[in-house]
């Protein structure tokens, strides 16, 4: 089968060892073009079922802490996207982290997660009601009546047994929507301001903003008709129209962005053809753009020892609803894609853990309705 694998059996919600160099040849026009990455055909070594989990649909992104347990969430029809869990690597303990073990945040409604070492954090909004209602018309011009309510964002931390520890407020200018942490403690946070502009901040560990990130050819919102040209940025991503929904559209934006530990740094990337941010505790930000055809989104990126195994996404069919994913690894320093992966079998969305070496997949198993997970490795090298 080829690289790809199709996004049928697992829905993500949101919207969810190559280290040999490539070589690049020149062309005529005084550009490169990257080798053909190495073709590597992965075989099933491994399978252990998950009996407490239904085979329902599952959310990106997924986390490995050491000891190689997963963290997910899932997202059932009839109650939506669930607490998080986490599973052992060989499948019989499952671990809830449930929102009514916080007891510091007023009624918790969890939002993104982020592992650090073997600790979950999760970006998380507090609601607590001002004792008056609101009135609001609907669309049929009818006058509704609901609850006043102040909504107040905090990071509660659980330890990797599934004990709660405590939850930090946050004391910022802009709506957080996703969250990463650094090996020193303090947050990488973005959000949105306004409804109009995207917002990356690193904010220390007691939830004070320490100062705001700027990622060059970031997401915006497009400029005005009067803006002048040098006031254009010509290196940005695709930019929303005030007129065309923005609120939605550049919202989507940011709630897809994904944000990934590589040693002490913080990856942050949005699911499509664009820069890769490394972005240290300091706030220095390196760009790093990965050479790929521009059919191509991003999806998700693994870190291993001298490489990232990436995912993307492409569609099937122009315009079409249905999206293919595809893995290789690429040398992150020059954006040479180094290895083209090829699994046997539609793997669903579930590539939990890597070392660049072996993967382990969270998948569907048909037989049973529960999940499972599934390690797959490369065949074995000649002495």
């Amino acid at each position: 089968m080829a690289a790809f694998r199709s996004r049928q059996g697992l829905l993500c919600f949101y919207l969810i060892a190559a280290f040999s160099a490539a070589q690049e040849v020149p062309r005529r026009d005084g550009q490169t073009l990257v080798a053909t990455p190495e073709k590597v055909s992965l075989s099933e070594v491994s399978a252990v079922q998950i009996p407490p989990l239904p085979a329902k649909s599952i959310g990106a992104p997924f986390f490995c802490d050491p000891d190689g347990r997963i963290f997910l969430r899932l997202a059932m029809p009839d109650t939506g996207v669930e607490d998080p869990v986490s599973v052992s690597n060989d499948g019989k303990a499952v671990i809830r982290f449930g929102k009514e073990k916080i007891n510091d945040i007023p009624r918790p409604q969890l939002e993104s997660i982020f592992l650090s070492g073997s600790d979950l954090y999760i970006l998380t909004r507090g609601s607590t009601p001002l004792g008056y209602d609101n009135k609001l018309r609907t669309p049929a011009g009818e006058t509704q009546r609901q609850p006043a309510t102040k909504s107040t964002m905090f990071v509660a931390r659980f330890d990797r047994d599934g004990r709660y520890s405590r939850a930090i407020p946050l004391d910022l200018p802009f709506r957080p929507q996703q969250l990463g942490v650094f090996e020193n403690g303090d947050f990488l946070i973005s959000g949105m301001e306004s409804m109009s502009e995207p917002r990356v901040a690193i904010v220390s560990s007691n939830g004070q903003l320490n100062r705001f990130v700027e990622l060059k050819g970031d997401v915006h919102l497009q400029e005005s008709s009067n803006s002048s040209a040098k006031d254009k940025d010509p290196t940005a991503l695709p930019r929303f129209k005030p007129s065309s929904g923005v609120g939605e559209s550049l919202l989507d934006a940011v709630a897809g962005s994904r944000i990934t530990q590589d040693g002490p740094n913080l990856l942050l990337y949005r699911e499509v053809n664009g820069p890769v941010f490394s972005i240290s505790p300091s706030g220095a930000v390196r760009v790093h753009r990965l050479k790929m055809d521009s059919e191509y989104a991003l999806y998700a990126i693994k870190p291993v020892r001298n490489a990232w195994i990436v995912e993307f996404m492409r569609a099937v069919t122009p315009n079409g609803p249905a999206v293919e994913l595809a893995t290789f690894a690429f040398d992150p320093e020059t954006g040479a894609p180094l290895r083209e992966y090829f699994f046997p079998a539609d793997l669903g969305w579930g590539l939990a853990c890597t070392n660049g070496e072996e993967f382990t997949f969270i998948m569907a198993d048909e037989k049973t309705g529960t999940l499972k997970l599934a390690k797959f490795v490369p065949p074995t090298k000649p002495n």
